[in-house]
């Protein structure tokens, strides 16, 4: 197949061809590192993050995600196979494409694959099935962008471009063949495309055939460098980027904040694009412009000004462009900020693992900690939280007044400390519909025999909402004086029911200095039904559907322990499409709850719309905010059907 490889080149001399393909290589290469160096040099100079733990469980991510393709395939089934086609495609013929090459710059070759003879044959095979699906999928890709035209696929020349290269480099690549089995018929290797298209070709006399081979071949190098020299200018440079975005990927729960050292910095949050972290930038850089967040952020789906792929877009144009634009207030508006929920479902919905909560909440401390601009709603919730340690201003002496007399709720004790600390929290504590919450898991607790006790007036605010809201350094007061308490007290396991303390108080509080065994009371709950120490007897919830909520399951991982704590009550126990990891935000996250919504539909109601789908008696949720927002949905609409914790749901007096 080899020896009479020079055929291929009869368009440009034998002594020169080394020399052109050399000039070509060349030409691609000054472009390429002319559009990527600048990128490459904003990554270097940009602030340190340690992205190399957990090397293992690394590995293992970026093979089902990255090479597995697996949200896309999970969540897309048609372009997740299509894009998962290509991809896999383009891997196999990495080695096609480095074989054009050596046969290019060393034409008198006698064979360029002689040390691996048998294994041509297969590999041909095998590359004409990479070409032949490679191929289907592109044609699929170019039907979606011109036919289908979905509303979150934004159709540009630049798509197109890419794809009309990809369609340029498969089919050289089989005329190529066919031309050469053509102009070679005593050679018997060849794949089945070339088989097949080899006979149609040969009509076309030597002389055509030949001069097909040749226009094959630079089409083939040309095509694929100049696929190469688009990829930094363009969203296409994901191609280089999504891999290791993916490998260096947040494997930790929480939203991946770190504490502000407020000592030696001199700027607070980010007012500037280049104070982004080096991975923060390399989110940037390998956004494929999908529209998957897009589809599930529930700010968007109900008319807020936030649309996390454009914010993504922006700060990456910001990034890449002229640096006398003001990125707050200007690049980003406000609004856009402050219509987040921190939901995290935009970050589950991302097929390269790009990360967008972190960002918001650092624009977010930028303009409270650096400008001093924020909702007018926030003012007295901050005051509060700072002197009451409640966002509503509550006496923070009163924190403990729910645990009445007759529920016989102990205090901590450090010199006799019960197994668990119930951390109550702010809603539990003060709120009129928390309390219910508090007071049916405090029974829960005590039918178990569980030994625990609270803080009483000694708790405090985890700081959540500050946090959430970008004011870092009252969330860093709120934190310090929450984690010296557990210190001083001896305080090591913690039950919650709040799913934003968990969240604070797992996976914020170690920065501080409290390393506690947190867990939520739903995965306790279930604990003890399974131990055979908790019992609700008969089912007497008919027709129950699941909320998620974002704090407990996207952030946290934990879905299984409030549907096993449900089965036991609930005789048919219904899921939403939009339930798990692709769960829609009920609209309190993100110190949501504070503010009002002035724009669009109620996310709340939006989220009530989903679970009615199902016609349920019970909304089942388990986390105290959840129930407040879905309950006065409910109210506005003027529905029939509950919203209860899944504590509630354990007591037969709440049934």
């Amino acid at each position: 197949m080899d020896k009479h490889i020079n055929r291929a080149f009869e368009w440009v001399p034998p002594d020169l061809q080394p020399w052109v393909l050399v000039f070509l290589i060349l030409s691609a290469f000054t472009a390429f590192t002319l559009s990527a160096w600048p990128k490459l040099s904003l990554l270097l100079k940009a602030g340190e993050e340690n992205r190399l733990d957990q090397p293992l469980k690394r590995v293992f991510t970026t093979l089902c995600i990255a090479f597995g393709q697996k949200k896309l395939l999970q969540q897309e089934p048609r372009s997740g196979w299509m894009h998962a086609l290509i991809f896999w495609g383009f891997l196999i013929l990495l080695i096609r494409a480095g074989e054009f090459f050596v046969v290019g710059l060393f034409p008198q070759i006698d064979s360029h694959f002689s040390s691996t003879a048998p294994l041509i044959l297969p590999y041909l095979w095998v590359k004409d099935g990479a070409v032949f699906m490679v191929t289907l999928a592109t044609l699929y890709a170019l039907y979606r962008r011109l036919v289908i035209k979905p509303d979150r696929l934004t159709l540009s020349g630049e798509g197109l471009l890419i794809l009309c290269l990809i369609l340029a480099i498969m089919v050289s690549d089989v005329l190529f063949d066919s031309a050469f089995l053509a102009l070679n018929p005593d050679i018997k290797s060849s794949g089945p495309l070339a088989a097949l298209f080899a006979s149609f070709v040969s009509m076309l006399g030597k002389g055509w055939t030949g001069h097909l081979h040749s226009l094959a071949y630079w089409t083939h190098v040309s095509a694929i460098l100049s696929f190469l020299t688009l990829l930094p200018r363009s969203k296409h440079f994901h191609i280089l980027t999504a891999i290791p975005n993916v490998f260096l990927s947040n494997l930790n729960p929480g939203n991946g904040l770190h504490r502000i050292n407020f000592e030696d910095e001199e700027s607070f949050g980010i007012t500037k694009v280049e104070n982004f972290t080096w991975k923060q930038m390399l989110d940037l850089h390998t956004c494929t412009q999908c529209g998957r967040c897009d589809r599930v952020c529930p700010a968007l789906a109900t008319g807020k000004p936030l649309s996390p792929q454009q914010l993504t877009v922006d700060l990456r144009d910001h990034l890449n462009g002229p640096p006398d634009i003001t990125l707050l207030g200007g690049v980003i508006s406000d609004e856009t900020l402050w219509a987040c929920t921190t939901c995290g479902a935009c970050e589950s919905a991302c097929p390269v693992m790009i990360e967008y909560v972190d960002k918001v909440i650092d624009l977010r401390r930028g303009l409270i900690l650096s400008e001093d601009r924020y909702p007018k709603e926030f003012e007295s919730a901050f005051k509060s939280l700072e002197t009451q340690s409640n966002p509503w201003g509550f006496p923070k002496n009163s924190r403990s007044d729910w645990a009445r007399s007759e529920l016989d709720v102990p205090i901590w004790d450090k010199n006799n400390p019960t197994e668990y600390l119930y951390f109550v929290g702010c809603n539990g504590s003060f709120d009129t519909r928390g309390k219910k919450i508090s007071e049916s898991v405090v029974k829960a607790l005590k039918q178990a025999g569980v030994s625990f006790s609270i803080l009483g007036n000694d708790e405090g605010c985890t700081g959540d909402p500050a946090r959430r809201a970008g004011n870092e350094y009252l969330f860093d007061m709120l934190a310090s004086k929450n984690a010296g308490t557990f210190k001083q007290q001896g305080v090591q396991k913690v039950i919650t029911h709040c799913p934003h303390c968990l969240n604070s108080l797992k996976n914020e509080y170690p920065e501080f200095g409290a390393h506690l065994e947190v867990i939520h009371h739903s995965e306790l709950l279930e604990t003890l039904i399974a131990e055979g120490k908790l019992s609700t007897g008969e089912k007497s919830y008919e027709n129950v559907v699941v909320h998620d909520s974002c704090y407990l399951g996207r952030h946290n991982g934990v879905y299984d322990p409030p549907r096993n704590v449900l089965a036991e009550g609930t005789k048919e126990i219904q899921e939403v499409e939009q339930s798990r990891e692709t769960g829609t935000c009920c609209g309190a996250g993100g110190a949501r709850f504070l503010l009002e919504e002035n724009t669009g539909t109620r996310m709340s109601h939006h989220r009530l719309d989903e679970l009615m789908t199902t016609n349920p008696d019970t909304i089942a949720v388990s986390c105290p905010y959840c129930v407040l927002m879905l309950e006065d949905a409910v109210k506005a609409k003027g529905l029939k059907v509950q919203v209860k914790d899944i504590g509630e749901m354990l007591n037969a007096e709440n049934r």
